[in-house]
């Protein structure tokens, strides 16, 4: 993630202790149906609506831009990591588009050109270039933008016990994350080495910071330490029931639900 991140524990943590000198107000809710919610460095909102539509919203919950394509099916998730090049992949077409900050279309990438039948895990690597998860072969590869194959991990049916079956990616300082929800959270080298598992399930969305793991789970915000592996929990009284997502920025809290997306800011009383 980013600094802010840290900035939003610390007020976080100090409304734990001391509550009365925190509040959280509500400052915006978009009232309609969102399939998927991502926050950038600069606390931009990112909603994927329906089968087609990307918008883009300010901290504030104001609409700024609208990204559609009707032709490749539905969008199968956005990495948002570079707020300046953002990946919007379509699976069903094999298909990743790049947009620009005010969501125009940069240029395509056509991934069946690979002859990769089942690309289940995406995201943008650090160079710019491609981290994907090959469910054919069994292996993460990084992918240039000429399609060649610049990095490819072992067979990973040859490491683990089980199948796996990942839904999510990310790169994060020198270590790529791949989410699959009933085995945990692999984490490869940025070389495409699998260096170990995390033990933690059933997660359909997570956030990373200086060696920590931040998910939410039964109203309860929760860190994990990648070297003392210690868990930290700590109650979030904002959040209602039914909540499906929670995304993190400098003194925001988003939350999304099944008919709407709330934007929490945290203020000093």
């Amino acid at each position: 993630m980013y600094k802010s991140l840290l900035l939003f524990l610390l007020i976080i943590l100090a409304y734990s202790a001391i509550g009365q000198d925190y509040r959280f107000k509500s400052i915006k809710a978009i009232k309609e149906k969102v399939r998927w919610m991502e926050v950038d460095k600069m606390q931009q909102l990112y909603l994927i609506k329906d089968d087609h539509t990307l918008e883009k919203y300010t901290p504030d919950g104001q609409l700024l831009f609208q990204f559609n394509e009707n032709a490749l099916g539905e969008i199968s998730c956005i990495d948002i990591s570079n707020p300046f090049r953002i990946l919007v992949f379509y699976q069903d077409y094999g298909m990743v588009i790049f947009l620009d900050r005010t969501l125009s279309e940069i240029n395509r990438h056509d991934l069946s050109e690979l002859e990769i039948s089942q690309v289940q895990a995406i995201a943008t690597a650090s160079d710019n270039n491609i981290w994907l998860f090959d469910n054919d072969s069994y292996t993460l590869k990084k992918i240039s933008n000429q399609n060649e194959v610049l990095l490819e991990s072992a067979d990973l049916n040859l490491l683990l016990s089980e199948d796996l079956i990942p839904e999510r990616m990310m790169e994060f300082d020198t270590r790529v994350y791949l989410n699959a929800p009933e085995t945990g959270i692999l984490v490869f080298d940025v070389f495409g080495n699998y260096i170990k598992t995390i033990d933690i399930r059933h997660l359909d969305y997570f956030q990373m910071y200086e060696g920590q793991v931040f998910y939410v789970r039964d109203k309860s915000f929760i860190t994990y330490h990648l070297l003392s592996f210690q868990t930290k929990e700590i109650k979030l009284p904002v959040i209602e029931d039914k909540l499906v997502q929670v995304c993190i920025g400098q003194e925001r809290l988003y939350l999304r639900y099944p008919d709407k997306t709330e934007i929490i800011a945290i203020q000093k009383k």
